[in-house]
């Protein structure tokens, strides 16, 4: 131990006597250990590290699967949800679930409520996922029965931030949409579920004696027996699934399980809460990775440079008898100084991305962000990464130092000596190998940087421009029917159309490319009957009239809604141009009928308006349905009661968000306005995800360019030091600076063509895998391959000319007296 301790510091004081070699090492290794560090720190959180519950490898999601057109997921309702639980056989226990956003405020508080995320669970949620409240209890069967006194378990940082964490919150009350509701427990800080902006969970309120089997709202998440497969579980759901509809009669029917093919789908929960951001993330991990090879490579060369320097003095040491043993451990106590510092500097650095991500990650959906941070095995990751960095360098180094004879070492003449391609060619190698990873770098961000550009030039169907958008809910306690709503958006929207500065307004359940208020319907349309007997599932969407004018929505025929009127309710609906192509292509759609329940009132079709991205750009529109914002008399199906204001302004749409404000609290002062936000801002984190993914790629491809053109330059103006003697004879003997600088240029292009050639090779196989990530772009898209090559050369061009013009600057007399 002493003996490693004392290596160490004599490699320490090695290192410091050339200041700015080790600058430059550790300062690369830095970067690359930092960023690699901070993405697999993501990693881990999000992908590897397994749910913060007990036993969570057993925790499953319920769904289904359909065979239709417009719908091919569902996950539970009501009806399904309590037979599964019932007669399942591979099921410890099954809990139902929903969010949904609700406004809170204490009871005893004046003015505005605040809008935050719910939870609808019920009571056997929590015994599946082993969770329970640090004070007071969990729900109970009896807290889900029709008539139960109402109740609210709330979250830690609600307590915190509303109760200031009084303990005597518990028994207390508090308003919720309207009602009081007793507090009967505090979740810890650390349950999330089912997501990490849930602030409070109340019971469903299912009633097992007034199910509706078709309505599939809920999710499901069930605790797997001990020895139970996933596979054995689905085959089980999947034997009870048709037996539903004969213990819960209704709209779902056997025949509609036949004829669209429902299957029961059980998958780990882990892969659910996860999502679809598992391949940005490891394709970003790739990139970070290929950036700290890059890094290592560099550092080798300097080491390599190092010991090059250093060929007499060990060639002298070997003579006098040190062993390749004892050079190897100094080598090796040198590469693990450097790696050390450069691993310390890239955990600070990690630190640092890490507390930007947390800054900014909300924009991107990144689930799980609040488990991200430095623990245990993020460290212990950056010191093996730093572990092994060191033994590729130092061991590089060792190699070298011992392929050279000491008698051949002592022979050379210092700097006269010309060099061999024998003790350049791992130099070489290396920068070769630089410069094919960062074509592989390069290529990938090419193909993010082309998808981000199709992204921005997908017209959405609206114009974002001067448009102001935010959201209202209204509590069913305070607006009990359709009609109240209807009477405060009506008044509201009034109101807002005479402000100065406001050009057209409007409220729509759902606005584009945000799935908050989202409703998907059968829709049966006259003379067209359903194929099979199953009827298309489009989008429909509650909106006014001034909602297409205000988002600069087209009218491509007919007319959009009348004024509505809630005491005569709605018999029209505008339609968009692809549902008519859908039912009526060539044939005019106004006039035509469509309705949205099997025995519901027909809408006459007065308007086909253009289409709009609904959920994402890089999906095409779905054909929609928009009804007025009053539903007919008798017709209770859905309730509007939250809805989005959209409001088009002659300028900053900033400038108006105080005044509409202003505008709801003077008709209630209860109500929250949240979401407020111009339309431009939904628009650009439609694209979020896809601008990140590019933003990763670009600082990886940037930093390897760099570190490539760093390592050509240096392998070049090296190889010109040390043939300085042999360009003075070239150059005394006739030979014109141009032909110098023709071979030093050569050296460097080959050195780059070699790696861009085996980067194409490589980024061929690896583009694939992001594939699914872009948009409307090849994986072998031949300009970005042809771009990618051409800049590598063109940087390779630069870097080598570099070192070329010094080359022809020799003076022949001054190199031969020099040596």
């Amino acid at each position: 131990m002493f003996t490693l301790y004392g290596r160490l510091r004599q490699a320490a004081r090695r290192l410091l006597r050339t200041p700015g070699f080790t600058l430059a090492a550790v300062l690369t290794l830095g970067l690359g250990v930092g960023a690699t560090t901070a993405v697999f720190s993501v990693v881990h959180a999000v992908l590897l590290r397994p749910l913060p519950y007990d036993d969570s490898g057993r925790l499953v999601d319920l769904s289904h699967t359909l065979a239709i057109s417009g719908i091919s997921h569902v996950d539970q309702s009501d009806a399904s949800y309590l037979y599964y639980r019932r007669a399942n056989h591979v099921f410890t226990d099954v809990g139902a679930y929903r969010t949904s956003a609700v406004n809170v405020a204490p009871l005893d508080a004046a003015g505005e409520s605040e809008r935050l995320s719910a939870g609808f669970v019920t009571a056997s949620l929590f015994s599946v996922l082993h969770a329970r409240p640090v004070r007071g209890r969990a729900l109970t069967d009896r807290d889900e029965r029709p008539g139960a006194p109402p109740v609210v378990i709330i979250g830690a940082g609600l307590w915190k931030r509303m109760y200031g964490s009084d303990p005597g919150i518990v028994g207390r009350r508090v308003r919720i949409d309207g009602v009081a509701r007793e507090v009967i427990g505090i979740m810890p800080a650390d349950f999330r579920f089912p997501a990490a902006d849930v602030a409070l969970w109340l019971p469903t309120g299912i009633d097992p004696a007034a199910t509706e089997s078709a309505n599939f709202g809920y999710r499901a998440v069930a605790r797997l027996r001990d020895g139970v497969s996933i596979d054995a579980a689905a085959a089980d759901l999947q034997s009870l699934l048709p037996r539903i509809p004969e213990a819960f009669p209704g709209r779902l029917t056997a025949s509609a399980i036949e004829l669209t093919h429902m299957q029961a789908v059980v998958r780990p929960l882990r892969d659910v809460v996860v999502g679809d951001i598992g391949r940005v993330l490891w394709v970003v991990l790739a990139a970070v990775a290929f950036v700290l090879l890059i890094a290592a490579a560099n550092v080798a060369n300097l080491l390599l440079v190092r010991v090059e320097a250093r060929q007499k003095e060990l060639a002298v040491r070997r003579a006098l008898g040190a062993g390749r043993g004892a050079l190897l451990t100094e080598f090796l106590a040198e590469g693990l100084v450097l790696a050390a510092a450069g691993g310390a500097l890239g955990v600070a650095l990690a630190s640092a991305g890490i507390d930007m991500l947390h800054a900014v990650g909300g924009g991107i959906d990144i689930p799980r962000l609040a488990e991200v941070g430095i623990d245990a095995v993020v460290l212990g990751f950056a010191c093996a990464t730093t572990t092994l960095v060191a033994l590729f360098v130092s061991g590089l180094a060792a190699a070298r130092s011992a392929a050279v004879a000491p008698a051949a070492a002592l022979a050379e003449t210092g700097r006269s000596a010309t060099a061999g391609r024998a003790r350049h060619r791992s130099r070489n190698a290396l920068v070769a190998s630089q410069v094919a990873l960062a074509l592989v770098l390069l290529v990938g961000s090419g193909l993010m940087a082309r998808s981000f550009l199709r992204l921005r030039a997908v017209h959405p169907g609206f114009e974002p421009a001067h448009v102001l958008t935010f959201r209202v809910a209204l509590p069913d306690a305070t607006y009990p029917s359709t009609d109240d709503a209807a009477r405060f958006f009506i008044r509201a929207l009034d109101e807002i159309s005479a402000l100065a500065g406001v050009e057209a307004a409007g409220v729509v359940s759902k606005l584009p490319l945000d799935l908050e208020g989202r409703r998907d319907s059968a829709v049966f349309v006259q003379d067209r009957p359903p194929v099979n007997g199953i009827p298309g599932i489009h989008p429909i969407t509650y909106a006014t009239a001034g909602y297409f004018r205000a988002l600069g929505i087209p009218l491509v025929e007919g007319r959009a809604f009348e004024r509505p009127d809630p005491a005569r309710g709605p018999t029209e609906v505008v339609v968009s141009r692809g549902f008519a192509q859908q039912y009526w292509n060539g044939e005019d759609a106004i006039g035509k009928q469509v309705r949205m329940m099997t025995s519901g009132p027909w809408y006459t079709v007065v308007g086909v308006v253009g289409d709009v991205r609904g959920t994402a750009l890089e999906r095409l529109p779905e054909p929609t349905v928009y009804t007025p914002l009053v539903t007919p008399a008798g017709d209770a199906r859905w309730t509007p009661h939250a809805m989005a204001f959209v409001v088009r302004t002659t300028g900053d749409p900033a400038r108006i968000a105080a005044a509409v404000q202003r505008t709801i609290h003077s008709l209630d002062p209860a109500l929250p306005v949240y979401h407020v936000r111009p339309m431009h801002e939904i628009l650009s984190h439609a694209s979020a995800r896809t601008s990140f993914t590019l933003l990763m790629l670009a600082a990886a491809s940037a930093v390897a360019l760099l570190l490539g053109a760093v390592g050509i330059y240096g392998v070049i103006s090296y190889v010109v030091s040390l043939r300085t003697r042999e360009i003075g004879i070239r150059l005394a003997l006739g030979a014109t600076p141009e032909e110098v600088s023709r071979r030093v240029l050569r050296h460097g292009f080959g050195i780059a063509t070699l790696g861009i050639a085996v980067g194409l090779a490589a980024a061929l196989l690896l583009t694939r895998f992001i594939a699914a990530l872009l948009v409307d772009v090849s994986p072998a898209d031949p300009v970005t391959l042809a771009t990618a090559a051409a800049l590598l050369l063109a940087i390779a061009a630069v870097a080598s000319w570099l070192p070329a013009r010094r080359a022809t600057r020799v003076d022949p007399v001054r190199a031969l007296r020099a040596e």
